[in-house]
């Protein structure tokens, strides 16, 4: 129960300083908003004829979001960095408060960001003529998959913040994130890709991250299809988790 609390009060902390500089998180809703126009714009008045896609807002929906999600998750690492440099962090460690509450904080709040970023890409595309095939609760369903996303996924910087003390360095989970992106059918679908690159988006997990949400908005509910996207999730996930007590360790020396 007192992990709870330290954990509360944490990701409380970590949101206001969001609301006290809310300039810092505008290149997070621009990216995404901005890549999601202009490929719709691009590509939209021909998708159905080149890869059989009809409602290419909704095809290009969860790109946005996961765009948006990367680039949030980044954040987490570089704010531990500032928390370092300033002497928070280690006076942090010095009181009773638990390091799974220091860490998970910081997390935390990123994935309710990207929750809330979620829901204004959603009502974008819908307003702009976007379909969803399982409709309100496949929004739902949606919204919390890319809160688990950037949860799972904000662990790798926060592990390299944790390692090297550099923002810069922990910024680099956002940029490993843009390769993985676009080695999966983020622009269409595998079925059109060359046998080289359906080979490799077949090992990449952001692959079943994408078609599982994708599935939700263009196609309806599909079990089997959403559990390869949250096992992809899980597989982040554990590896962002023994990638930070790696670098815990590696601290607390």
């Amino acid at each position: 129960m007192r992990t709870i609390t330290e954990l509360l009060i944490l990701t409380r902390r970590a949101l206001r300083e969001s609301l006290r500089q809310p300039g810092n998180e505008l290149p997070n809703v621009f990216i995404p908003l901005f890549f999601f126009i202009v490929n719709v714009g691009a590509v939209g008045g021909v998708a159905r004829e080149a890869f059989g896609v009809d409602d290419y807002k909704g095809f290009q929906l969860p790109v946005a979001i996961l765009q948006g999600a990367a680039s949030l998750a980044s954040g987490a690492g570089v704010t531990m960095t500032l928390d370092m440099q300033s002497g928070y962090f280690e006076k942090l460690l010095l009181t009773s408060t638990s390091r799974f509450s220091i860490i998970l904080s910081r997390m935390l709040a990123e994935s309710i960001k990207c929750m809330i970023l979620a829901v204004a890409i959603i009502i974008l595309a819908i307003a702009i003529g976007a379909g969803f095939e399982t409709g309100l609760p496949g929004v739902v369903v949606l919204i919390l998959a890319a809160g688990m996303f950037t949860l799972a996924y904000s662990g790798i910087g926060m592990a390299l913040a944790l390692r090297t003390g550099s923002p810069q360095a922990a910024q680099a989970g956002f940029i490993l994130f843009f390769p993985l992106l676009f080695l999966a059918p983020t622009f269409a679908p595998v079925s059109v890709f060359a046998d080289w690159l359906a080979t490799v988006a077949a090992f990449n997990p952001v692959t079943y991250l994408i078609e599982g949400m994708r599935g939700l908005v263009t196609d309806g509910w599909d079990g089997p299809q959403l559990l390869r996207g949250f096992a992809a999730v899980a597989g982040i996930g554990a590896l962002s988790l023994v990638l930070n007590m790696w670098a815990l360790r590696s601290r607390d020396r």
